[in-house]
């Protein structure tokens, strides 16, 4: 390590600047919009500071996916111990894959190899966690899975939530609220006692809560382009 990174003191705080700058510019901008001068700019700092934290745009933008599975991270394991699981860990999952982020982190991961590395690892173990998650919960429901397969019901979750998102974020809802309401019908005779609508929220990623009453409701496309190098 240089002397110059040397007298530079690490701080937490300033990490959460930077990643909170890069997060607010691919919302506001799309990924394509974020370059290290922008981000540095941003968060009120020097691009010599931005560097020390993160030498490449790939550290950073894969700091930022991380930020964000840590987020769900916590409130999956919330959602798998609530007192009505199979509602929580299906309105976690659409909570999720309704975020802008998650739909620029995807976009992103497109272009970026070191990105889509990190983002194809957290997919695998994030089904592999439902699907043990959901395992449970049959068991203690008494839910044959021989009807309902723990993994197969794991990714069917994972699809249908990616296609709302996906179809939304294009401008498009045709047949989302059946499909919405058929989930929460079969949620409640699965489990009763929840609503089968989004609960869980993540202001930081300004999520797209979705449930059936505002189902109807649109967002126009969401601009997408090519990345930007670290020295920009």
């Amino acid at each position: 390590m240089s002397p110059d990174h040397r007298e530079i003191p690490a701080s937490s705080d300033t990490r959460t600047r930077i990643l909170d700058a890069t997060e607010q510019l691919m919302l506001a901008e799309g990924y394509a919009g974020v370059s290290s001068r922008k981000v540095a700019a941003k968060a009120g700092l020097k691009s010599k500071l931005l560097h020390y934290y993160f030498h490449t745009m790939d550290d950073l933008f894969i700091a930022a996916f991380q930020r964000r599975e840590d987020w769900h991270v916590e409130h999956f394991a919330s959602a798998a111990a609530s007192a009505k699981p199979l509602h929580d860990l299906w309105g976690l999952g659409v909570d999720a894959a309704s975020s802008k982020l998650y739909l620029e982190f995807n976009a992103l991961a497109c272009h970026r190899p070191a990105v889509r590395e990190v983002i194809a690892r957290s997919a695998g173990r994030d089904r592999i966690t439902v699907a043990a998650a959901l395992q449970s919960v049959f068991v203690r429901y008494g839910i044959d899975p021989e009807r309902f397969p723990p993994k197969v019901v794991a990714m069917a979750m994972a699809g249908m939530a990616r296609a709302l998102a996906t179809e939304r974020a294009l401008g498009t809802d045709d047949g989302h609220a059946e499909a919405l309401e058929y989930v929460a019908r079969l949620l409640g005779s699965l489990e009763p006692g929840g609503d089968g609508v989004i609960a869980p929220k993540d202001p930081a990623a300004e999520v797209l809560t979705y449930t059936l009453a505002d189902a109807k409701h649109r967002e126009g496309p969401h601009d997408a382009g090519d990345y930007h190098a670290v020295d920009q």
